[in-house]
């Protein structure tokens, strides 16, 4: 059990400080790269509304914000 835990912790910091040197990339952005990023975050915000949108009402009354509404047998 024991060598499992250095395990572990010598992959954690072999990952941490794999991904915190700096890397040189190679790589040509385009600029429909921009545009395309930007359509990916604006599709996300939609399809975040439209899903709000669809399920707001079960979204209000399982936070218990709506106010219950009086039946027929209690009005009398």
């Amino acid at each position: 059990m024991n060598e499992e835990i250095k395990m572990r912790r010598n992959i954690k910091f072999v990952l941490l400080v794999g991904t915190a040197l700096p890397v040189t990339a190679f790589a040509y952005l385009d600029p429909g790269t921009g545009s395309m990023l930007l359509q990916v975050i604006l599709g996300g915000i939609a399809a975040v509304a439209v899903a709000l949108k669809l399920f707001w009402y079960r979204i209000i009354a399982f936070l218990g914000f709506k106010k219950k509404v009086p039946t027929e047998d209690e009005t009398d």
